[in-house]
């Protein structure tokens, strides 16, 4: 009898270590990665291709010395088809176009306002907020709430017309950091990098929470922000947002300093912690990206527009 309670004692033993080690398996961030619609021409010309970018960076996250720290989830066309996946996202993540007075589709997350209400719900609960290239184009209506969720924004609208306070400049130049001691920005160095830079773009000058991460000295913006091209938020809530007006060409992914910035960036607005090393990956070609995912995504849907 007593050997038979010994016997059981020790399962009783084993099951609670099994158990408690399961429980303190860490629980990945959630980052829902979202496309809009291909622009600037037909899939796969390497400018503006937004569900080619989403699938890298699935497929990156996956491939990367933090895979065991996140998931990363993927959609098209500008919205999930079930929205309540949000609910439960760590960072929301927008690649689109956004609106330019009566040119191009607003962004997603200010397309409508009960879509605009599905993001504040997020926003309320301390959720990561990242927009990337023209997803940072906001009208005035919605200045308040991008200036919070996120920190800044390209300004087209002034007065109610198409006036840019903002400016666009394609150049080949050297990248800064003006905190090279932020998160964001570990393992990343100095970098060059060809781009469509959109500067001049709008900041709250008050906001003690907001923090450059990239600026570009070689452009002719106004002092003392106009140069910034990456910017990142801590809320008082608790959520971080991160916006760069990178991101035009699909091959600035090929730099490591940018691909290992922009996943630094969108670790950090999950709140994972991040390596001291950074996030590190290696680039995949499209062919590539498509055979991991299993073709992944309604591409042959996408539609295309110059």
């Amino acid at each position: 009898m007593r050997f038979v309670f010994q016997i059981a004692l020790l399962l009783l033993t084993v099951s609670s270590e099994v158990l408690t080690a399961a429980d303190s398996s860490p629980v990945r961030k959630k980052i829902v990665l979202v496309a809009g619609k291909k622009s600037h021409g037909p899939v796969g010309n390497r400018i503006h291709d937004y569900p080619w970018s989403v699938k890298l960076l699935k497929v990156l996250f996956e491939q990367s010395n933090i895979r065991d720290q996140v998931t990363a989830e993927i959609h098209f066309e500008g919205w999930p088809q079930d929205e309540s996946t949000f609910d439960s996202a760590d960072s929301i993540v927008i690649i689109s176009d956004g609106r330019d007075g009566d040119k191009f589709e607003e962004a997603p997350h200010f397309n409508g306002a009960a879509r605009t209400a599905v993001i504040a719900r997020q926003m309320k609960r301390s959720c990561g907020f990242v927009t990337f290239h023209f997803s940072t184009f906001a009208s005035e209506a919605n200045r308040r709430q991008i200036l919070d969720w996120s920190g800044g924004y390209f300004q087209w609208e002034t007065d109610g017309a198409r006036k840019w306070y903002s400016a666009i400049k394609v150049l080949d130049a050297e990248l800064a950091l003006p905190n090279p001691g932020h998160a964001i920005v570990r393992g990343v160095a100095p970098f060059q990098l060809k781009e469509e830079f959109y500067y001049n773009l709008r900041f709250d000058p008050t906001d003690r929470a907001l923090v450059p991460i990239l600026s570009v000295p070689g452009l002719p913006g106004r002092d003392p922000d106009g140069r910034w091209v990456a910017w990142a938020r801590e809320r008082a809530d608790g959520g971080r947002g991160f916006g760069t007006s990178c991101g035009h060409f699909y091959d600035n992914w090929k730099s490591d300093g940018f691909r290992k910035l922009m996943l630094n960036a969108i670790a950090w607005s999950a709140h994972v912690e991040l390596p001291p090393q950074g996030v590190e990956s290696i680039y995949r070609e499209h062919d590539e990206i498509t055979a991991a995912l299993g073709n992944a995504g309604p591409e042959a849907n996408a539609k295309t527009s110059k």
